[in-house]
Formats: structure tokens, C-alpha cells, sequence
């Protein structure tokens, strides 16, 4: 049995592109039995190309941030740390990042959506 059988889809989200970028997609966040979140990001093949991209949980507003990881390819699975509550947390965000070692946010979203059914 695949191991992301047992995660069940808790909210969802349309990715829209931002200003520069002709990209969409989509985010899901799925649950296991035991609490496990899971984020799944998927890109269409615009966006998969952009070379260094990571994923981002976001605050409504922007000013909270919290890394899940880096995306290869057009799609993946990230693990949603313990103790981030999607409600304040439900913006998904997906930017181009230079590859200059600096861990914060570039600022340049590829695409970007809010979650939903939270």
C-alpha cells in the first residue's frame, strides 16, 4: 500500500501566478490517522522549470512565514511542521529562489493560493 493512502484531504487551493510569471497549480493538504500533515504542491510545466523553487506556508497577511521544503520538479510532498495551525497559516506559496545561500524568502512568488475547507 502506498503510504500516502492513508493521508485524507483536509483543504485545498487554487494556485494563481504573480506578477511576471505564467504559471499555475494547485495545493492539497491531506491528514494521516495519527495528525500527520502532509502539504502536496503541484505545478503546471512553466513553473516547474524555474530552477530553485521552495515551498512557504504563509499568514494572511504575509508577515508570517514557515519553510517546508524545496520543491524538484513540478510536484511534491512536504511534511507540515507540529504545531502550525493552517488558520493562521493558510496561504501556500511557491517563489523562485537565487541559489545564494540565504534561507529567507526571495520575494519573487511564482504562484501563490489560499487554502481552503480549513
Amino acid at each position: 500500500m502506498d503510504v500516502w493512502e492513508t493521508f485524507s484531504p483536509i483543504a485545498q487551493a487554487q494556485r494563481d501566478a504573480l506578477p511576471g510569471w505564467a504559471a499555475s497549480g494547485n495545493a492539497s493538504v491531506a491528514e494521516s490517522a495519527d495528525g500527520r500533515r502532509e502539504v502536496v504542491v503541484d505545478l503546471d510545466d512553466d513553473a516547474g522549470s524555474a530552477g530553485l523553487r521552495e515551498v512557504w506556508l504563509l499568514t494572511a497577511d504575509a508577515t508570517g512565514l514557515v519553510s517546508v521544503g524545496l520543491l524538484d520538479g513540478s510536484s511534491g510532498r512536504f511534511s507540515i511542521p507540529a504545531g502550525i495551525d493552517l488558520a493562521e497559516y493558510p496561504v501556500v506559496d511557491v517563489p523562485a529562489e537565487p541559489a545564494d545561500g540565504n534561507p529567507a524568502h526571495s520575494g519573487d512568488s511564482i504562484v501563490r493560493g489560499t487554502l481552503s475547507g480549513l
